[in-house]
C-alpha cells in the first residue's frame, strides 16, 4: 500500500537512511505549470534542521525532477522526483537490529515482515513524509489551474496544554510560517516554543493538534457513499504516522455536542448552514469552509535516546506542510472524479 489516490495517484518510495527517497505522481493532466522551485519551496517548509525546535539532522532536501515535465509544464505522463539522503548517522541505530524501541513500529514490522531496515526507522520514519510533500506540491499546482479560488492552509493549534484561538479567514501559509512553531497566534506561539525547548532539554516530547481549513471547495465535492470528503481526508490524515485522531468542525464542537438538536443544527443569522458540520454535509462540500483538527501523539523517542539522537521533540511544526499536502492530494483526486461524474455547474 505505497500508492495513495485513485485518479491522482502518488506512489512513495525509499527509506530514511537509504540513498534517496521520492515519489511518482501519475494522473496529473498535461499543461499544468510546475517548476522545480515550486516543489523545492514546499520541501523547504518540511525539511529537518530548520529551527531550534526541530531535529538537528541537517538535510537540504534538494529535489530532482526526473520525468513528466517539459518547459515547466506537466506532460500528462508520470512525474518522478527524488531527494537524496545526505546526513545519515546509521551507526546510531546499530543496536536496533536486536532491540525494539518502545512506542515505535519496530516490533510489529519485524514480526510481520521478518526483515526490516532498522536505520532511522526505515520506511516507517517520519522522513517518508517528504515524498507526500512532493505529491502535495503537484496537487497544489493542478488545483491552482483548475480551481483558483480554492485555498488550503494548516497551522499548529495546540501543543501540550497550550491552545491557540481560531485565526481569521485571511490566514495564509506565509502568516503560519512567520513563527518557528507555525502557530499564528502571537501570544501563544512564544509559550509553545518555550515549552518545546523545555521538553527537548529534558528528553521529553509533546503532542497536540494541527487545524486545517479548506476555503473555496466546489459545492458538492466528494463521492458518496464511501468516497465522502471527510472519509477521504480522514484516510489521508490517518496515514501520517503520529496522527491519533481527527475532529471535524469548530474548536468547541465537543461542547456543542451537549446541545439539543434544535440548537445544534440551527442556521446562522445570515441563513447559511451551521459551522458544526465542518463544511461537509452528506459527505460533500457544502460551500462553507471545511475545518478539521488533526490530533498528534507525542513522539515516542524519549529520555537518553532523545538526548543522544536527532529527533523532533514535537513534530507538529514540521507536520503542517505534510497535512496540507495530504489535503491537497485528496482534493486533486476528488476534483478529477468530480469532472468525470454528473453534476450541476
Amino acid at each position: 500500500m505505497n500508492t495513495f489516490g485513485s485518479l491522482f495517484r502518488v506512489t512513495t518510495f525509499g527509506e530514511s537512511h537509504g540513498p534517496a527517497m521520492g515519489a511518482v505522481i501519475d494522473g496529473c493532466p498535461a499543461g499544468v505549470s510546475l517548476t522545480r522551485s515550486l516543489v523545492q519551496a514546499a520541501l523547504d517548509r518540511r525539511r529537518p534542521g530548520q529551527s531550534n525546535v526541530t531535529t538537528a539532522r541537517n538535510e537540504a532536501d534538494q529535489v530532482e525532477l526526473l520525468s513528466g515535465i517539459y518547459e515547466d509544464k506537466t506532460l500528462g505522463t508520470p512525474i518522478a522526483a527524488i531527494v537524496r539522503n545526505q546526513d545519515q548517522r546509521s551507526q546510531d541505530y546499530e543496536a536496533l537490529k536486536k532491540e525494539d524501541r518502545p512506542g515505535h513500529a519496530d516490533r510489529v514490522w519485524r514480526e510481520r515482515f521478518q526483515h526490516r531496515d532498522p536505520r532511522g526507522g526505515g520506511r516507517t520514519s517520519g522522513r517518508e513524509t517528504l515524498c507526500r510533500v512532493i505529491g502535495g506540491a503537484v496537487a497544489d499546482a493542478l488545483l491552482l489551474r483548475e480551481v483558483p479560488s480554492l485555498r488550503v492552509v494548516a497551522w499548529v493549534s495546540q501543543v501540550g496544554p497550550f491552545f491557540a484561538p481560531l485565526p481569521s479567514e485571511t490566514l495564509t501559509r506565509a502568516h503560519v510560517d512567520a513563527h518557528v512553531t507555525r502557530c499564528p497566534d502571537a501570544a501563544i506561539a512564544p509559550q509553545i516554543e518555550a515549552r518545546i525547548l523545555e521538553a527537548k532539554a529534558a528528553g521529553d516530547s509533546l503532542g497536540g493538534a494541527i487545524t486545517v481549513r479548506i476555503d473555496g471547495a466546489p459545492l458538492g465535492l466528494g463521492e458518496p457513499v464511501f468516497g465522502k470528503l471527510k472519509a477521504r481526508l480522514a484516510d489521508a490524515f490517518g496515514g501520517v504516522g503520529a496522527v491519533t485522531g481527527v475532529v471535524w468542525g469548530p474548536p468547541d464542537l465537543e461542547a456543542r455536542l451537549t446541545l439539543p438538536g434544535t440548537q445544534f443544527h440551527a442556521r446562522r443569522d445570515d441563513g447559511t448552514p451551521s459551522d458544526v458540520y465542518g463544511g461537509i454535509q452528506g459527505g460533500l462540500a457544502n460551500g462553507e469552509p471545511v475545518l478539521a483538527r488533526v490530533l498528534f501523539k507525542p513522539p515516542a523517542t524519549l529520555t537518553d535516546h532523545a538526548k543522544a539522537g536527532r529527533h523532533d521533540p514535537c513534530i507538529l511544526p514540521r507536520a503542517v506542510p505534510v497535512i496540507e499536502a495530504m489535503t491537497s492530494m485528496v482534493l486533486a483526486d476528488l476534483w478529477l472524479s468530480f469532472l468525470a461524474r454528473p453534476h450541476r455547474s
